[in-house]
């Protein structure tokens, strides 16, 4: 009995120490059509939960072309409408940004930059559906160029806004059968599944450089100079003293009592 304690708590100090998870999570609400969306904080940079269902009306398509996959479980986009598909204030990731959520969660560096399935941290484990992050990649499949679908309920394909050499997409795949996640490039004509992102807002306690005073603080710190018209009877120019009180001192008239 303490013996599958002990490697119980073992087992979990060794998961927290291979990634973190969420920060922090949120709701928003895409004012264009209502849709509200689970967000997560990782690291410094927020992500959506859920898969976007904004009708960019070009570059996009239901699977099965049934518009009620689209409605419970995302729409899927071409790269080019994935661009433009995000709500204000957020984006379609790059590929870079995707590097570092693998990154945060426990992929190793030297995989990073890798293509194909990448498998150190099982990072694909924990981001995939009831993985325990809160990101729940849910597997929609994908709409290939010719408008055919395929891969639902075995992958989960997601656009970053990033291109290689030939001017393909890259992409990430994560699969249910597999603990890596998979980074490829793509014809962008393919429609894929987008999660989008937003920039953190880092913590004033944290900052390690202060910011620029603003114009209120810095007439708070700034000693107010007296308008020399302000001067009041007696006293000379600023710096002199009062040449009543200069004798008194010097002892050339005494004080009375």
């Amino acid at each position: 009995m303490i013996r599958s304690i002990t490697l119980s708590l073992l087992f979990f100090l060794f998961l927290g120490s291979h990634f973190m998870v969420a920060q922090n999570s949120d709701f928003i609400m895409d004012e264009r059509d209502g849709n509200v969306y689970l967000v997560a904080k990782f690291n410094a940079t927020w992500w959506m939960c859920q898969n976007l269902k904004y009708d960019t009306k070009k570059g996009t398509a239901c699977y099965e072309d049934d518009e009620t996959n689209c409605m419970l479980k995302g729409r899927l986009y071409g790269q080019e409408a994935a661009m433009e598909a995000c709500p204000e204030g957020y984006h379609l990731p790059s590929d870079e940004e995707w590097k570092e959520l693998e990154s945060y969660i426990g992929m190793d560096k030297d995989e990073l930059d890798k293509k194909f399935n990448r498998n150190t941290g099982t990072v694909g484990k924990f981001l995939r559906m009831g993985g325990g992050l809160g990101f729940d990649a849910d597997y929609i499949g994908i709409v290939n160029p010719k408008g055919n679908s395929s891969h639902a309920g075995g992958r989960a394909y997601f656009w970053t806004s990033s291109v290689d050499d030939n001017n393909y997409g890259w992409i990430r795949i994560i699969e249910k059968t597999k603990d890596g996640v998979e980074r490829q490039a793509y014809d962008k004509n393919n429609k894929l599944t987008v999660r989008c992102v937003k920039a953190g807002v880092a913590d004033p306690l944290t900052e390690t450089e202060a910011a620029p005073a603003t114009k209120n603080e810095e007439e708070k710190v700034k000693p107010k100079q007296r308008d020399p018209s302000e001067r009041k009877q007696g006293e000379g120019k600023q710096g002199e003293r009062n040449p009543e009180d200069r004798k008194r001192k010097q002892g050339k008239e005494k004080i009375p009592d």
